[in-house]
């Protein structure tokens, strides 16, 4: 995904698919140390990863005993998720308060077991704390050094809480517009952890370790979809057993779904379940949800001025759209049946909103009548099996009838 998106240079402490990419990273760092052979481990081989044995964080506390012990334990065994986690919290209660580069490490720490497979409500818990903790950090550092110049765009700026002797120590931005536009992204994204805890709180009630997603997608194809159908008895305890960690990873998604730092690791798992079978629509249907919130983080952005951010719209959109026609072809819009709902009714709602902003994903007026006529017979088909999605169907043909109408 960061590959083909750009983000803007200008402000490199709220570009989340980098911090995607570095985690990425240090994941792939992570599985290199666990799989060398013993002999290497005594000879030594390169340099490791600071941030895959957790020793960039516990270098800001080198005085603590509690903290270096877990960070021993860490390096001998940097699968573990949950020493991993507690040498977050010790390392971010150590002291009252830390620099901007630390809070960054602390989250990027606080994110690895996400990234590695491994969660839980307590892991993602820690993890959107920090990255709550790091964005507060980054508004409290730029509003200071704001302060100091006096700029006249303070105006704008809610000041409270500003420690003003607090160390001003970021280094990457220098100039107050990119500062003001972090401040903007920032204070925006908070707003939105409330209700990631809230759903990790009060909807996450199941914990996923990678080795449940392994074990899945390498037993082979699945006889049935997340939403039913059945396969001969002795695929049945296969079968349940992939549907029972696909149902999981539904409750994950929708979990981490809002966090930006913590969406490419979504988007690997429902691809990751995608191969288990060709026919099973839930993962893709998931993919196209984690396409729609990065889309709607690229429209945050934008709506707090950040230009730049419109450019990965329609691209982001189109990732959306492909995936969610990729399920359509999995269910029957002939004669659908009410486990098709999910892809019936997700489709068409993404159509409306590509009608709704088709400026922004920058439409031809052929492409957008051809997508909300695809969206038209989307609901049409769910219709037939629940009558309480009429307003959207009536949204629709109001959108199409509208298409028409400026054509004319």
């Amino acid at each position: 995904m960061a590959k083909e998106l750009s983000e803007n240079k200008e402000t490199p402490n709220i570009n989340f698919l980098e911090y995607q990419q570095e985690l990425f990273g240090i994941v792939d760092d992570i599985k290199a140390m666990t799989s060398k052979s013993a002999f290497k481990k005594m000879f030594g081989g390169k340099k490791e990863n600071s941030h895959a044995d957790g020793s960039t964080i516990a270098s800001a506390a080198e005085d603590s005993k509690e903290i270096s012990k877990l960070a021993g334990d860490l390096r001998k065994d940097p699968t573990n998720s949950m020493v991993r986690a507690q040498l977050v919290n010790a390392v971010a209660n150590h002291k009252k308060d830390h620099k901007l580069s630390t809070m960054r490490e602390l989250m990027l720490q606080a994110a690895i077991p996400v990234y590695l497979g491994d969660i839980s409500p307590p892991l993602l818990q820690v993890c959107i704390f920090m990255y709550r903790a790091y964005l507060e950090k980054l508004q409290n550092v730029h509003k200071q050094s704001m302060m100091s110049i006096r700029s006249s765009v303070l105006k704008n700026v809610n000041m409270s809480g500003v420690d003003v002797s607090d160390e001003q120590d970021d280094a990457n931005v220098r100039n107050t517009e990119a500062m003001m536009m972090e401040i903007r992204v920032a204070e925006a994204l908070m707003e939105r952890c409330e209700e990631a805890l809230q759903v990790v709180k009060t909807k996450l009630q199941v914990t996923l370790s990678r080795q449940e997603i392994e074990d899945v997608t390498a037993e082979g194809k699945a006889a049935a979809s997340f939403f039913g159908g059945g396969g001969g008895d002795d695929d049945k305890a296969a079968t349940q057993k992939q549907n029972m960690i696909i149902g999981k990873s539904v409750q994950v998604i929708e979990a981490i779904k809002q966090v930006p730092l913590l969406q490419g690791a979504g988007l690997q798992m429902a691809q990751q379940l995608g191969r288990i079978d060709n026919k099973l629509s839930y993962p893709l249907v998931m993919e196209g949800r984690l396409h729609m919130q990065v889309l709607r983080y690229f429209l945050l952005r934008l709506e707090n001025g950040d230009r730049t951010a419109r450019d990965n719209m329609a691209p982001t959109y189109n990732k959306a759209v492909v995936a969610y026609r990729k399920a359509m072809k999995l269910v029957s819009k002939s004669n659908p049946k009410k486990a098709d709902l999910p892809v019936l009714t997700e489709f068409a709602n993404v159509t409306h909103y590509g009608f709704v902003h088709r400026d922004l994903m920058r439409f031809t007026k052929d492409g957008v009548m051809a997508l909300v006529k695809l969206g038209k017979d989307a609901v049409d088909a769910a219709v037939m099996v629940d009558e309480s999605f009429q307003p959207l169907q009536g949204r629709l043909e109001s959108s199409l009838n509208q298409l028409e109408n400026s054509r004319r």
